[in-house]
């Protein structure tokens, strides 16, 4: 649920962002243009990535998120390794085959303080977005 608001977050933040950027040109040619390939864009945005995120926000705003991830005890290069481990760690939850057991139940992939890690670590990454988006 968690990286599923982190998606929800980034595509939300993209469109709201482009559509203030683009405020003058609303509703002409070369405004609904952009924000068409946007939507398509998004439609095909899934599991964003710091390279996803980062050219999804370069692309349509020329602003380079990742480079503004710096809060607590994470830069830029941590930031974007943490983000990515956890986009694979979903993946490897979502798409696991579940094994025929006899024996004691296996552990659990996600443990709760994991996900409470996760949790703390993707406000941080919010807020830092937004601080890079706006310039700070």
């Amino acid at each position: 649920m968690a990286l599923t608001a982190w998606e929800t977050y980034v595509e939300d933040r993209a469109i709201e962002a482009v559509a203030a950027r683009l405020k003058a040109v609303n509703g002409s040619p070369i405004g609904t243009f952009v924000n068409n390939k946007l939507n398509e864009e998004l439609k095909r945005f899934h599991n964003p990535n710091s390279e996803k995120t980062r050219k999804l926000f370069l692309d349509y705003l020329q602003v380079d998120v990742c480079a503004g991830w710096k809060w607590l005890h994470y830069d830029p290069a941590t930031a974007k390794k943490t983000l990515d481990e956890l986009i694979g760690r979903r993946g490897d939850a979502v798409h696991r085959s579940k094994p025929v057991s006899t024996g004691a139940p296996a552990p659990h992939l996600v443990k709760r303080d994991d996900l409470e890690k996760a949790i703390r670590f993707l406000k941080g990454l919010v807020e830092a977005t937004d601080r890079a988006l706006e310039g700070e």
